[in-house]
């Protein structure tokens, strides 16, 4: 669940590609209007994905933000919300990887058994 080595770096990038594309399309919606309590709760979800912290969440999360923009956007760019919807879907199947917060919380841990004692 938590893969090291070329993998790790690989669930890495896909994390921090997720969270720029996510930011970068929501603030293009914005027409230089005042932060908004959705550029917070983007931004929040984007630090999430790039730290590795409930990864699942905010990529799903992502993946419904884009879906949203895709469907309500007048723009052009539909197969670059798609694209980036599938990206975060595909985040969100394949889980953090070794190099982030969720991996030290709920990563592989030592269970000790005591033995018993013989008496």
């Amino acid at each position: 669940m938590f893969p090291t080595g070329m993998a790790g770096v690989g669930l890495l990038v896909l994390r921090s590609v997720v969270a720029v594309t996510l930011i970068a399309d929501t603030s293009r919606r914005a027409f230089l209007s005042s932060v908004s309590t959705v550029d917070i709760f983007v931004a929040l979800v984007g630090l999430c994905l790039c730290l590795g912290f409930l990864t699942p969440y905010c990529a799903a999360l992502s993946c419904l933000l884009e879906l949203t923009l895709l469907i309500t956007s007048g723009t052009s760019n539909h197969l670059q919300l798609g694209m980036s919807a599938l990206t975060a879907s595909a985040q969100a199947a394949l889980g953090p990887g070794a190099y982030s917060v969720d991996a030290r919380l709920f990563g592989r841990q030592l269970i000790k058994i005591p033995e018993p004692d013989s008496k």
